[in-house]
């Protein structure tokens, strides 16, 4: 008959410790290098106003594509990515400096959308006691916007 190792629960009680003080020490250790290196993530939130209307349907069931730009003070475009879906889109935020901008967010027919924003490194904030319009809203690394059809122009 050959002999199993079994393991005493002392053993195994000491054994789970020294790895869990092991691993806890490599977080502690790593875990700030780690998280100065990654970008912020920024929720972006995108709703149509029609996307329960038959016309909608020409769109397909992730919209027609929307834009957000960062825009700096002076007017240039620092950051772009295209094709937000509708729901939550997430958006990493890297290589921006800090400082006030203003998000702004279009789709093909309907009315484009800003939103002032302050970047913090690697989250932005909405700045302190802005108003936002009907349809916007921004918070701690969350945009949101609700897109209303544009007019077609005569």
């Amino acid at each position: 008959m050959s002999k199993t190792l079994e393991l005493k629960g002392p053993i195994v009680v000491v054994a789970l410790f020294l790895l869990t003080g092991i691993v806890g020490s490599l977080f502690i250790a790593l875990g700030p290098k780690a998280t100065e290196r990654a970008p912020g993530i920024v929720h972006i939130g995108v709703r149509y106003a029609n996307e329960m209307s038959l016309a909608f349907n020409q769109y397909g069931k992730n919209g027609p594509g929307a834009t957000i730009e960062l825009i700096a003070p002076d007017g240039s475009v620092v950051y772009t990515l295209e094709n937000l879906r509708i729901g939550r889109n997430l958006m990493p935020l890297k290589d921006i400096t800090d400082g006030p901008y203003t998000a702004r967010l279009s789709a093909p027919g309907y009315h484009m959308r800003e939103i002032p924003i302050v970047v913090d490194g690697r989250m932005i904030n909405p700045p302190k006691g802005v108003q936002f319009e009907k349809g916007t809203h921004a918070d701690y690394n969350m945009l949101g916007v609700r897109f209303e059809v544009a007019e077609p122009s005569l």
